[in-house]
Formats: structure tokens, C-alpha cells, sequence
């Protein structure tokens, strides 16, 4: 078998279906190159998607199938968990540039007059939205078929940057990429007609990425709910006006139409699940969908979450605001999907990998960040948003929960506040009752305080190849003498959680976060052992104490 390495880049960008001159499309003249920005006829633009194909300069075509031997290196930058906002994936190609001929390419090729320039020049000269298509990376080996490339990485296009006969392609990850979207889209929408408080039908300058039959628009103040459009008029009919708590009025031509997204109420998991599969567009082969429903069902609590977004808003924004209101970390794995997972020390059944100074950890390769700004004195929960009021003001909300540990903040501990501010517009009383929306608050401030009241430091260590199998997010075992008890003694198999994962030559570096030692109270089974008779496993359940310490001086256990 022939082992020289070979890595394969898929760029998959917009392409027109039509074609050129052939009703529906209209367009006369020098024929366009079947993309949106050199579309001569729009209205008939038919988006779909066209792979572009290439492979290391290094090696020989692989597959033959219209590769281009065109890329020097590609450099990849792992993902980072973190408690919001997770460190995204990236990767960075770097490719060659030459003169090209077309063929292959342009689809009529054969009618132009002269064929110049190069590949890359062209390429993005035809096809200025790249930003936000999607990229595949592939690894594998000369002679092998190409369904047998193992892939190592999918995101969306960020930025392309040209060279003096080369391009670098930047790419971020699913997550990353969440943060070019805006929910709801920013649109050219205006009033025609002058209309009063209590119209029910509008005349708009467009339709075009309004929901049918029926959605949200706000113009003003006010929130609109219209039932039913009529495309010939550009109307939105049957509207019910000062919808959501707002006022109505009166409007002249020209007044701006925003579309609003508006999330009903629903289990939170399952709302970040509608964001990637809907409003991102992802394919379901890239969401860890069994990951979200076995946390969804997880006893956590949750009520029902529910959102009027009446302005352009990142959603990659709106995703880290559920993400952190459940208390969760939300990354993309190393099988390349989406997931997520809650910041609980225990769980039953969860398998842990064990690492130690003696067994696998490289000599000289450890190291300790103290992470003093994870610590988390008190949370400040500001919730019952207006659907019209600016999201990091406190005056846009009509309620205000406070939980705090004072004696974590007292003269004799750490002597300072630390303070944890959430501004939440997934809780309201317009459709849930405050008293199961306060339980909530209650609940999951308290969970933050508990768990957050010291901080968490963070082991960075090398180990060899043979060792790397632990995947980001996953939970370990780590002794070491980099982090010691307080009589002096080496940590022994203190619980850990794997935040990054990166190859580094013949070694893996891995970076790994200190989880609370503190325990949840989950509910046992009624043949579960007594403490004294308790394995390791079972003291993941939860167990009883009388003075808050159990019997071997560790914290006692926290009800969820």
C-alpha cells in the first residue's frame, strides 16, 4: 500500500440550477458564470451548491475525478471549552494559485470570446458570498478510495486572503460559524401606506423572507402578529396588533418593517436543537441530537423557555444565553458534531480514563493555571423582559433574583464579591407562572454559587500518542504532584474535565479542568449501599449528613 499522506479540502459554494438564456432565466448577452453576484436575471436565480475539490501539492491526484492538486499545509486550532462562549475550532489552509483555463469550471466556456487569469482570482472574483459556505477536511492515503478519508474537520467559510500566488482560507467551526447569522435577518422592508392603530391589513414594499402564512413583524414599538399574506398585493392580512404587551399606533409610508423571531415556549434543549436545525440550516449528521434529549431529560428542572427577538441578533448570542442558563458547555466534538453537556461533578455510570505523573503524563510537561476569575460569589438573574427593551439593561426587565454565599465573600475567605450577571429574555410571565419561573432562578443560581465558590484550577500535560484517546469534554482521573492537598501531598485521582485537546508531533497536549468536589444529590437506588460499604460508583448517588461533611471530611452532598 502506498502511505504518503494526502489531505483534501471541499469548499461547497452557491451555483445557479438554470441555465443561462433558457426561460425562466430571461438574461441576454455575454452569458453570466452561473453564481448569484454575476447573475444578469435574479428573479430566477435557482440556488444550489457545487463542490470544488482539492488535494496536497505533494502527492499525486488521488481519485482523478477533478481534484486539483493545490493545497501546501493545512493548520488546525482546537477547540477550547469554556464556561460561555466556548473557544471555537479553526482551521487554516494555505493553497497554490495558477493560470487557468476554465474547463471544467465555467459552463460556457465555449462561447467566450478570450479565457484569462487565475484560478483563485476568478473563483472568488465569481463568487464574493463565500463568506459562510461550508468547508470539509479530509485526511487520508495515496491509493485509497476516497470514501476511505477519515474526516477530520466541517465549519463554514470565514475570510479568504490572497497572496502573491497562493490563498489561505480560514474556516471556523459550526459553533463559530453561528455567530455570522442573525435571527431575525436584517431586511429592506417598508410600509407603503399610511395606516391607524387599528389596521389589520398592510401593504409592504417586499414580502420576500417574511414567514407565510403567518409571523411577527415590529414597526415602532409596537409588535404585530399577522394570519395570512397576499403575494400579489404584498399584504400581511388578519393582523393583531400591540401583540406581546406593546401599544399600538399609527404609521406613515416609509416606517421600517423588522421581522421578529419569536421562540414559543418550549424544553430549552430542544430550542438550541430548533437554532441549529433551523435557523442555522445544519444537517442533522452534525448535531449530537442524543446527546441534547439525554440532557434534556436529565432531572434538571427546567421550565419551559420562550423568546420574542424583535431585533437582528447574533445567534450565536442567543445559543450561549440558553447554553449558560442551563448551566451547560456546548461544543463541537471530535466526531464533528454540535453538542453539549451539564456542569455536574457526578453522574452515575460515567467512566472516567485515569492519568498520572507515573503512568502517562510526560515529564516536565505539566503546568497550572489557578483560573481565580472562575470563582462565583454571587448571581445576579435579571428576567421578565419587555419584547421591545435593549437585552443588557437592567430596566428592560421586571424582575431581579439574587443568590450569594456571604461567607465566601467575608473577610476570613476571599474578601471580595464575585459576581455573575444574567440577562435573561428566555423567562417571562407572559407565558409561565412566576412562582415555577422563580423555583427555577432559585435553583439554578444557587447550583452556580455552590459550584463555583472556589475557583477551579486548570492542569495543562502532554502525553504520548498511545494515551490520547481521551476526546475533549470527557471526564478523568488526575493524579499529579503539580497540584498538592494541604498537608503537601500529591493530588490523587481528583475528578478533571478535558477543555482541549491538541496534537503537538509524536505527543498530544491536553488541558484539563478542575470539577467541584462538591456533589449533587441524585437519588439512589433503594438496594444502594451505606457510605461506609459504598464503592466509588455509588457514591455518584447522593448520601445524607448531619454537619454538612461526610464521613471522610468531603463536602456533603447538594440537592438539585
Amino acid at each position: 500500500m502506498n502511505m504518503t499522506p494526502v489531505s483534501m479540502l471541499i469548499l461547497t459554494l452557491d451555483f445557479c440550477g438554470r441555465t443561462f438564456g433558457v426561460d425562466p432565466c430571461l438574461a441576454t448577452g455575454e452569458p453570466c458564470y452561473n453564481t448569484y453576484p454575476t447573475c444578469k436575471y435574479k428573479s430566477a436565480f435557482l440556488r444550489q451548491t457545487r463542490d470544488y475539490k482539492f488535494t496536497s501539492n505533494d502527492a499525486a491526484l488521488p481519485f482523478r475525478s477533478g481534484e486539483r492538486p493545490y493545497i501546501e499545509k493545512i493548520s488546525y486550532m482546537p477547540t477550547e471549552i469554556k464556561d460561555n462562549l466556548t473557544a471555537s475550532a479553526r482551521v487554516k489552509a494555505t493553497l497554490h494559485d495558477e493560470p487557468d483555463t476554465d474547463i471544467g469550471i465555467d459552463p460556457y466556456v465555449s462561447e467566450r470570446s478570450s479565457v484569462q487569469g487565475t484560478y483563485w482570482k476568478k473563483l472568488l472574483a465569481r463568487n464574493k458570498n463565500y463568506e459562510g459556505r461550508e468547508a470539509r477536511v479530509y485526511e487520508g492515503l495515496l491509493g485509497n478510495p476516497e470514501e476511505e478519508f477519515r474526516q477530520t474537520f466541517i465549519g463554514r467559510i470565514e475570510n479568504i486572503k490572497r497572496g502573491k500566488g497562493t490563498v489561505e482560507v480560514e474556516i471556523v467551526d459550526l459553533l463559530k460559524a453561528l455567530d455570522k447569522i442573525e435571527v431575525p435577518p436584517k431586511l429592506d422592508i417598508k410600509l407603503v401606506a399610511e395606516i391607524n392603530e387599528s389596521a389589520t391589513e398592510l401593504t409592504l414594499t417586499t414580502l420576500d423572507e417574511l414567514d407565510s402564512p403567518s409571523g411577527y413583524i415590529r414597526m415602532g414599538d409596537e409588535i404585530i402578529h399577522y394570519t395570512g399574506v397576499n403575494s400579489p398585493g404584498n399584504q400581511i392580512t388578519g393582523c393583531q396588533r400591540g401583540h406581546f404587551g406593546t401599544v399600538a399606533a399609527g404609521y406613515g409610508p416609509g416606517e421600517k418593517v423588522q421581522k421578529v423571531r419569536y421562540y414559543a415556549p418550549a424544553n430549552p434543549f430542544d430550542i438550541l436543537k430548533e437554532m441549529l436545525l433551523e435557523d442555522a440550516g445544519y444537517d442533522s449528521g452534525n448535531v449530537d441530537s442524543d446527546g441534547f434529549d439525554y440532557w434534556r431529560d436529565w432531572p434538571g428542572g427546567e421550565v419551559d423557555f420562550s423568546a420574542v427577538v424583535s431585533e437582528p441578533t447574533k445567534l450565536k448570542e442567543l445559543y450561549f444565553e440558553i447554553v449558560d442558563l442551563l448551566d451547560c458547555k456546548s461544543w463541537v466534538g471530535e466526531d464533528l458534531k454540535v453538542t453539549i453537556r451539564r456542569n455536574i461533578p457526578n453522574e452515575p455510570g460515567r467512566s472516567y480514563r485515569e492519568f498520572s505523573d507515573e503512568a502517562n503524563i510526560i515529564n516536565g510537561s505539566s503546568g497550572v493555571d489557578e483560573n481565580k476569575s472562575s470563582r462565583v460569589s454571587r448571581v445576579s438573574v435579571y428576567w421578565d423582559k419587555s419584547p421591545i427593551g435593549e437585552v443588557d439593561s437592567p430596566g428592560s426587565y421586571g424582575r431581579l433574583d439574587l443568590a450569594l454565599d456571604p461567607d465566601a465573600e467575608g473577610s476570613n475567605s476571599y474578601g471580595s464579591a464575585a459576581e455573575k450577571k444574567f440577562f435573561c429574555r428566555w423567562l417571562g410571565l407572559w407565558y409561565a407562572q412566576e412562582e415555577t419561573v422563580r423555583d427555577f432562578v432559585r435553583d439554578f443560581s444557587m447550583r452556580q454559587v455552590w459550584r463555583q465558590r472556589d475557583p477551579m484550577p486548570i492542569v495543562s500535560f502532554d502525553v504520548h500518542l498511545k494515551d490520547g484517546e481521551t476526546k475533549t469534554g470527557e471526564n478523568i482521573r488526575l493524579s499529579t504532584d503539580e497540584v498538592v492537598e494541604p498537608d503537601g501531598s500529591p493530588l490523587e485521582r481528583a475528578p478533571f474535565q478535558i477543555i482541549k485537546r491538541e496534537f503537538k508531533g509524536k505527543r498530544i497536549s491536553l488541558r484539563a479542568l478542575r470539577t467541584s468536589p462538591r456533589k449533587l444529590d441524585i437519588i439512589a437506588p433503594d438496594d444502594a449501599p451505606d457510605w461506609d460499604q459504598a464503592t466509588e460508583a455509588d457514591k455518584e448517588y447522593g448520601y445524607i449528613c448531619d454537619d454538612g461533611l461526610m464521613p471522610d471530611g468531603t463536602p456533603g452532598y447538594h440537592i438539585y
